[in-house]
């Protein structure tokens, strides 16, 4: 189970979001600065949008329950959008397959995390899928604009600095984010509990237990 677990926080925001700020910081040493403005906008439009979904439940109880639906999976999205950008990135001085096999491959990858979301019970399918397509389409985005801008020309600093970047990122403690949904709902809504995600009671729920993925 902890080795299950480990794999799943890959997809944690305190990991990816550092992911994402080590590819736009690739980006910008490359001077491909419309590039990397396309991609924070993108990953920031994302990430937005999955609070968005959290934030209505917590606040308004608002879901789908048809198909089980309450909030878009985070750990999906984030690994989604972003595992098939960086290999994609990385492998930018290869032949153009060599780019979509590395693009799939972080797809493959990403298949593989939201499977053990569903397994473990973090999330429902239908959660799951949602998050995963809307990733696909982060990525398709991301290619779009790659495909119409100048490539970043990378400079023996790149790998290094990103790298630097990502651990600065990592220092800034993203993950320290998610708990604020919380209160952000709560605000909003003018509840003194969030909905919870087992049954959708309005009852105090300790933070320990809050699911953040």
């Amino acid at each position: 189970m902890n080795t299950w677990m480990h794999i799943i926080d890959v997809g944690h925001t305190a990991v990816m979001v550092p992911v994402a700020g080590a590819i736009a910081a690739w980006l910008v040493l490359g001077r491909a600065w419309k590039l990397a403005l396309w991609w924070c906008l993108i990953f920031a439009a994302g990430l937005g949008i999955v609070a968005a979904s959290k934030i209505a439940y917590l606040g308004w109880g608002l879901e789908i329950p048809a198909i089980g639906f309450k909030a878009l999976s985070g750990h999906a999205w984030r690994t989604t959008a972003t595992l098939p950008v960086l290999f994609f990135v990385l492998l930018q001085d290869l032949p153009p397959r060599w780019r979509l096999r590395g693009a799939l491959f972080g797809l493959l990858l990403s298949a593989a995390l939201a499977i053990l979301l569903v397994v473990f019970d973090f999330h429902t399918v239908s959660e799951v899928v949602v998050s995963f397509v809307l990733g696909i389409g982060a990525c398709l985005a991301f290619r779009h604009a790659a495909a119409s801008l100048p490539a970043p020309r990378v400079g023996r600093w790149a790998a290094p600095l990103s790298l630097a970047s990502f651990v600065l990122i990592c220092a800034l403690k993203p993950a320290s984010i998610t708990p604020r949904l919380v209160d952000v709902a709560l605000y909003f809504s003018g509840r003194e509990a969030p909905y919870r995600w087992s049954d959708g009671n309005v009852l105090p729920l300790p933070r320990k237990q809050r699911r953040e993925c």
